[in-house]
């Protein structure tokens, strides 16, 4: 038997398939596969939800770096395991961690960017073995994309000033 993700994955192309579409909103699939009453979520506990929740709340949580003129992310992530099993520890960027969980945390950091590019190098490369007539291209190099962000930065920092 299949597990959840997979049965997912099966449904959705199944999906896709008799709409005819070339992709697909997450939403409309939702409403289509519980209208079909194919899709139920998977047992949870609350507990788990609630830890979800929480992770996603301190992911998101922003400060603004004046001096340098970027947002930051206020608390920062690493993964410690306990035994055998990674649990995700969360400390504070200006006031909480240890220089150990700090570097820790940067080289994991590093790790996950460069998974994100490798996996966007092979899907790129899928792309373009499956569609050669096609210009796809992925280049390694962000320093542009990190100066545009810098400047939106910049940008939003001073239209929150305005509105003050």
């Amino acid at each position: 038997m299949a597990n959840w993700n997979e049965q997912v994955e099966d449904l959705w192309d199944e999906w896709i398939a008799e709409c005819g579409k070339e992709s697909g909103d997450p939403g409309d699939f939702v409403d289509w596969a519980m209208a079909q009453r194919r899709l139920v979520p998977r047992p949870q506990d609350v507990k788990q939800i609630l830890r979800k929740q929480i992770t996603q709340a301190l992911r998101q949580a922003k400060r603004f770096d004046t001096e340098g003129g970027f947002e930051y992310r206020a608390k920062q992530s690493v993964i410690l395991f306990e035994g055998e099993t990674p649990i995700r520890h969360y400390f504070d960027t200006d006031t909480g961690g240890t220089p150990n969980l700090r570097q820790k945390s940067v080289k994991q950091r590093r790790e996950a960017v460069a998974h994100d590019i490798y996996r966007g190098f092979c899907d790129t490369e899928r792309m373009r073995k499956l569609y050669p007539e096609e210009q796809l291209t992925f280049f390694p190099d962000f320093t542009d994309d990190v100066a545009e962000m810098r400047a939106l930065d910049v940008l939003n920092s001073d239209e929150d000033e305005d509105v003050a």
